[in-house]
């Protein structure tokens, strides 16, 4: 297809508002929440929880919406494509993507804006509770196919190849028949653990760039037999370690390029940390960046994102190769 590449990245994922609340460990226990995990609650506890913590403020988040609100305000030009619900979260959800000059497909009346809450402890760390999700969806009519072919990159999250599976595999063949070159955020352990068979199935089939933490690929690898586990073995990939560096991976075995960090001793939040990091790196390595520099621009912005309440970057510091036209 010759259809001129108007944006950098079209980035496919969950449409989230995150009520962020400090709480005590022992309110975890007394809800039975695993600590640093997502964790999923019925209506009622969820709603429980609503009246016994102080949410302190609103943020529109998804792990694959905070990497496209952060290279868009690194200056790419980029397209979310989600389902958005109607409902006020998802106006605001809205408004805040726009905010930062990201084009949207339109919200659905069908579809719901996922509410989260993010509870952090002293420690800064982030435990995520959400109502149960609704059944993985058999709709892919709302993937807009020209979002995807003006695209250079599409970024899919696993979160959504979970909940709308058929919305995501039509994305990524669609994306390879249009020359979109295809990257995935594994997102989270429980998100990787959710979507194993088509995340392995999409990862053979278009031959991605991986991005994710050290778990979430152990999760990955895991949960196939060797011969799979192998074959994905030889996957172009960035795998960090929680505060400890990242790597990068050429495909098919080739050179790996290593960039060691030092552990944050007192970070403020956690969340949006690897969003953030995937952010810099896409910036810097699909604008012509080594690996080196892009993963020390990953470390930058996910450095930054963990000393603030939030996660998204309240102020993006400039990455050093922007993309050209």
């Amino acid at each position: 297809m010759n259809t001129p590449r108007s944006y950098n990245f079209a980035v496919l994922g969950n449409a989230v508002v995150d009520g962020i609340a400090h709480v005590d460990a022992s309110l975890l226990a007394q809800f039975g929440l695993r600590k640093g995990d997502s964790n999923t609650v019925s209506h009622a506890q969820m709603m429980e929880l609503s009246a016994t913590i102080n949410v302190e403020q609103f943020r529109a988040g998804g792990a694959g919406a905070n990497t496209a609100y952060t290279l868009a305000r690194l200056g790419s030009r980029v397209a979310f494509i989600g389902p958005i619900g109607p409902e006020p979260t998802g106006r605001f959800f809205v408004e805040d993507m726009i905010s930062a000059g990201i084009t949207l497909t339109p919200p659905l009346s069908t579809a719901r804006t996922t509410d989260i809450f993010t509870l952090l402890t002293d420690d800064g760390i982030r435990t995520m509770v959400q109502s149960l999700p609704q059944p993985p969806s058999t709709d892919d009519s709302w993937i807009d196919d020209t979002l995807i072919e003006k695209s250079q990159y599409l970024v899919i999250e696993s979160y959504i190849i979970a909940s709308h599976p058929a919305a995501a595999d039509y994305a990524a063949r669609h994306a390879t028949h249009s020359g979109t070159r295809l990257v995935i955020s594994l997102a989270s352990p429980r998100a990787v653990q959710a979507a194993l068979s088509m995340l392995t199935d999409m990862i053979l089939t278009h031959h991605p760039l991986v991005i994710g933490n050290q778990s979430e690929w152990d999760i990955l690898l895991e949960g196939n037999d060797p011969h799979t586990a192998k074959k994905l073995a030889a996957t172009e990939r960035v795998i960090t370690r929680s505060g400890n560096g990242a790597a990068y991976y050429a495909a098919n075995n080739g050179p790996v390029v290593d960039s060691p960090t030092q552990p944050i001793p007192k970070p403020t939040d956690l969340t949006g940390a690897g969003d953030a990091f995937a952010a810099g790196f896409l910036q810097v390595f699909t604008g012509g960046g080594s690996a080196q520099l892009a993963l020390q621009q990953g470390h930058q912005l996910g450095r930054a994102v963990v000393l603030q309440l939030g996660p998204r970057l309240l102020h993006v510091p400039e990455v050093t190769i922007p993309h050209s036209d």
